[in-house]
């Protein structure tokens, strides 16, 4: 089904699902090499799992419609831009079971390069207390990061935006709901221009339930080789900056800087506030150790407002990665993020907006760039390093 440039993959309220559809420079008119394309996966974990493929002719990246609209991997002129997880993915849904292992089962289907974390709750599994349908305190089992990711969108279409240089969309519309619990939609628009080096995430999620709901957001993006390697640095304008717990304090001289693959590697997370720039504007690259390659977000820190970083340096086999992570709050539990003042709370019909642009850089010139931007933003303002972790952002 297509009206104008928009070609409708699915929309579960019409009855409509298409199996494939390739739109290339014989079927809709882009330049060769160019293409957006929709197939089903089959065998193993996959099996099932629908993925829409763009490439801008530069930059190629995977949308996965049935892990909840999350990006799960590309490449730039010959750039991987993604990483290497011991899931051989992507995992379909079915076979991820949240309560596994303390409620760490998220993590079977986790392999994406970004990857929303919510939207009911993210961070670390916890026990917390909500009304049940009678209204009395429940006490009730939050699993790590939440549902978002891996539930099936019900709307999902294709979008040539035509212009000097043409855009290439994905759509999408999944809802986290059920009877007498959070009601949320997610309205996601993924979209790049021919040639471009980057591709943008806007999203817009909705409570639709008639009740005020509690909302978390968090956008877990992971880079691995070619961006990680030994002497690989995180750079960005931040207010404060602060260990998460006793493992990262003892690296915290180090915390913007990586090791190489390094086995038994216990994995190490920073806190920061990120700096805007009077709108809100800000940006934070991995960039490699020589400086010539980069990948570069995009996000407003009045969305935003929080970010972390997670430093995964462990062996090859054992998922070699890290996650720059703007977020609505810190993924600590949700207990303690409500207790600071971190969880955002949506009226029936609010909506809470947020946009990320991934951006990929192979010369020299190119990460230079962004660090000047990066300097321009921290110009003239502190930023401390706590030397102990900050009881406001790491729970005791």
């Amino acid at each position: 089904m297509n009206t104008a440039n928009t070609w409708v993959l699915t929309d579960v309220d019409q009855g409509v699902w298409l199996d494939t559809l390739e739109l290339d420079h014989r079927t809709a008119g882009l330049p060769e090499g160019a293409f957006i394309r929709k197939r089903t996966r089959h065998g193993g974990l996959t099996d099932g799992v629908d993925v829409v493929e763009v490439h801008n002719g530069a930059f190629s990246f995977t949308v996965l419609p049935t892990r909840g609209m999350g990006l799960w991997r590309g490449n730039y002129r010959g750039l991987h831009v993604g990483w290497q997880p011991p899931v051989r993915g992507p995992v379909h849904p079915k076979f991820v079971h949240p309560a596994e292992r303390g409620g760490l089962g998220w993590l079977a289907g986790f392999d994406e390069c970004i990857v929303r974390c919510g939207l009911e709750s993210n961070g670390a599994p916890c026990d917390d207390v909500i009304p049940s349908n009678t209204g009395a305190p429940t006490t009730v089992r939050l699993t790590l990061h939440g549902r978002i990711a891996n539930i099936p969108a019900h709307y999902v279409a294709m979008e040539i935006v035509p212009g000097p240089q043409p855009e290439l969309v994905v759509t999408g519309v999944v809802d986290e709901a059920m009877l007498f619990c959070p009601q949320f939609r997610l309205t996601t628009r993924i979209s790049t221009r021919l040639g471009s080096n980057a591709v943008t995430l806007s999203d817009r999620i909705t409570n639709l339930a008639a009740t005020p709901q509690e909302l978390e957001l968090l956008y877990h993006c992971n880079f691995g080789n070619p961006f990680l390697e030994p002497g690989a640095r995180l750079v960005l304008a931040a207010a404060q900056t602060a260990a998460r717990d006793a493992e990262a304090l003892a690296d915290l001289d180090r915390w913007a800087t990586y090791a190489g693959p390094t086995a038994g590697y216990i994995e190490k997370c920073y806190w920061h506030e990120p700096l805007g720039d009077a709108a809100g504007q800000s940006v934070a690259m991995l960039r490699n150790a020589a400086g010539t390659q980069g990948a570069a977000l995009r996000f407003n820190t009045r969305e935003l407002p929080c970010f972390t970083q997670w430093k995964n340096c462990g062996a090859m086999s054992d998922g070699y990665v890290t996650g720059l992570e703007p977020g609505t709050n810190y993924p600590n539990p949700r207990t303690f993020e409500r207790a600071q003042g971190r969880v955002i709370r949506l009226e029936p019909g609010q909506e809470h907006t947020a946009t990320v642009t991934l951006e990929i850089h192979d010369t020299a010139a190119g990460v230079q760039g962004i660090e000047a931007e990066i300097a321009a933003l921290q110009a003239n303002r502190p930023h401390r390093v706590h030397p102990a972790p900050r009881k406001e952002w790491s729970p005791e």
